[in-house]
């Protein structure tokens, strides 16, 4: 590729990325831009009517998901394909304060992770409200949606009538109680007296309905030649007047749905995630293990056993953890840190790196005890290591009391701040096909089956080209493996 990326030691002596920082700041951009548009068009979808407001926010949110698309775009188009452990490397350069300074001392102040964290929570809610937003517009019911929107301009009033002929009943069982979808027609009442004005419009009804049966009807009384709608629910009449294009039912399901998939996992991160803190002080209480980090590996974290029954066996098997992270070496002692990020790519970068290892001891989450490793260059970089592991180190007394330097400064370590230069031309197709398929699946308010495969396409195409990426990504580095000498 033509452009690289380099460093320039000239500012302030700071290590700062002339190459492809740009697109750090724009993958800032789509990780939190993305995740909004998402998550306001599918609450719009499926709580606001066809109202100005509804009509703002899909545009809008249309405009913005377009914005995110090109700037992906032009990251693959420039830089694409990189490696991770080249984007690593640049952001160690660009956290990396001047060498030499403050090397082996502790600095006062630790920075917190929000960058992390916002990337991490920008994916725990925006692949949900994409699963949600595919499902409501699979689920869309724009039949009549013209007829709905004149009646409601017109002030149509629900009333029960009469089912007066039934055509093409298509019903989903041979039981009287199977759901149906048929076209009726309802007699009218004339505005003059006259004799009554037949209207025919289709809907699904939760039964088979018969001539006779009556049916919730909207229909404007002084002007009986609109035409009408009708359901054997009242809601769902009122729904169509109002635009909605979900049923009543079917919104709440995939709300709850929707809301147990995002606040789940958002929970499960909040109790457990390595990199979630804010800007801390170092204190005298805190551990400071003096370490070097000799490369990646895989540790596994499992609870003493309480006995030597099968019961205990299982229990302890089932919460025994592997957890992958960095590998550091403090006075003859492997450490395991672990942290949101390519275990493997991270080893490579930093190895052989000297630095800090702190913690305070008072605080947990979890199994884990968050930790921040300092690298004598300048940068730091948030983690975890298991709760047991420091208890062994501190009964061990290989630690010594924290002895913050107030001169001593440090740079958070976001090394997955390039993540957009690491997409691939498959993961930029996979993204076009699905903006494509929501686009359609927005503006082409026709019903039928369509609806259902064009979700199904939009969501599989685009998880198609992570796994083509990923798939990839492996092949590469077990190229890499092979050709290093034995």
């Amino acid at each position: 590729m033509s452009s690289e990326w380099t460093v320039d030691e000239t500012r302030g002596g700071a290590g700062q990325a002339t190459g492809g920082q740009g697109f750090v700041h724009c993958g800032r951009f789509v990780a939190v831009a993305a995740p909004l548009a998402l998550v306001a068009l599918t609450a719009a979808w499926l709580f606001l009517g066809a109202t100005p407001v509804r009509d703002a926010v899909q545009w809008g949110s249309l405009a913005l998901l377009t914005v995110c698309l090109v700037v992906l775009g032009a990251a693959v188009v420039r830089e694409g394909g990189r490696s991770r452990r080249e984007t690593y490397g640049q952001a160690v350069r660009a956290a990396s304060a001047t060498p030499g300074r403050g090397e082996g001392t502790v600095p006062s102040r630790l920075g917190g992770a929000g960058r992390q964290s916002a990337r991490m929570v920008g994916v725990l809610v925006a692949v949900p409200a994409l699963v949600a937003l595919w499902a409501t517009l699979g689920a869309a019911d724009g039949r009549g949606s013209s007829t709905s929107t004149a009646l409601a301009d017109a002030g149509a009033v629900i009333r029960q009538l009469p089912i007066a002929e039934i055509e093409n009943e298509v019903a989903e069982g041979s039981s009287r109680r199977a759901d149906a979808t048929a076209d009726f027609t309802v007699l009218l009442p004339s505005p003059g007296g006259g004799d009554p004005v037949p209207a025919t419009f289709e809907a699904t009804t939760n039964q088979r309905e018969a001539v006779g049966n009556d049916l919730y009807v909207a229909y404007v009384p002084d002007r009986p030649g609109l035409g009408a709608i009708g359901d054997d629910q009242r809601e769902d009449v009122e729904r169509q007047l109002d635009g909605r294009e979900v049923e009543v039912s079917t919104v709440w399901v995939i709300a709850g749905l929707w809301a147990l998939a995002t606040l789940g996992p958002l929970t499960g991160w909040w109790m457990t995630g390595s990199t979630r803190r804010r800007a801390r002080t170092v204190g005298p209480d805190w551990q400071a293990l003096r370490i070097t980090v000799t490369g990646a590996g895989e540790h596994v974290d499992a609870p003493p056993a309480e006995g030597t029954s099968p019961a205990d066996e299982r229990k302890q098997r089932e919460n025994t953890r592997r957890l992958k992270g960095l590998v550091l070496q403090g006075h003859g002692t492997e450490v395991p840190f672990h942290s949101q990020m390519s275990s493997e790519a991270a080893g490579a970068v930093l190895f052989g790196t000297h630095g800090w290892l702190l913690w305070n001891p008072r605080r947990r989450r979890g199994r884990d005890v968050p930790a921040d490793l300092v690298g004598d260059d300048g940068w730091q970089l948030p983690g975890a290591v298991p709760a047991a592991v420091t208890e062994r180190i501190t009964e061990a007394q290989l630690t010594v009391p924290a002895h913050p330097d107030p001169q001593r400064r440090v740079r958070a370590l976001d090394l997955g701040a390039g993540w957009l230069v690491t997409a691939s031309v498959s993961v930029l197709a996979g993204w076009t096909v699905a903006l494509g398929c929501l686009t359609a699946l927005l503006l082409v308010p026709d019903p039928g089956s369509w609806r259902v495969w064009t979700a199904a396409a939009g969501l599989l195409v685009s998880a198609l080209g992570f796994l083509i990426q990923g798939m990839s990504r492996e092949d590469r580095r077990m190229s890499h493996e092979d050709s290093r000498p034995n």
